[in-house]
């Protein structure tokens, strides 16, 4: 019972909060520009591609993606060999 209660008691407060904004409206004498809409999408996008940007590693370790150069394997070379070789001549 203490749930119905307190699930009735925000349900109230959040009543209470809605008709005060709805009390408290006062028109907006501004214009907005047919093209605001896309600045604000432009915004957007910028936002997300500059996280996607900032977090890209982390991306790329979700989907299990990574520099394929670090994935295989580096062929040993045989410099130190030649060195030697060279020396011992």
């Amino acid at each position: 019972m203490q749930k119905w209660k307190r699930c009735a008691w925000y349900g109230f407060g959040f009543f209470q909060i809605v008709v005060f904004l709805a009390a408290a409206v006062k028109p907006a004498n501004a214009y907005v520009d047919p093209g605001s809409g896309l600045l604000f999408l432009q915004v957007g996008g910028s936002m997300l591609a500059g996280a996607m940007f900032v977090l890209r590693a982390k991306i790329r370790k979700l989907f299990g993606l990574g520099n394929p150069a670090e994935t295989k394997e580096q062929p040993k070379s045989d410099s130190a060999d030649d060195a030697s070789a060279g020396t011992e001549a």
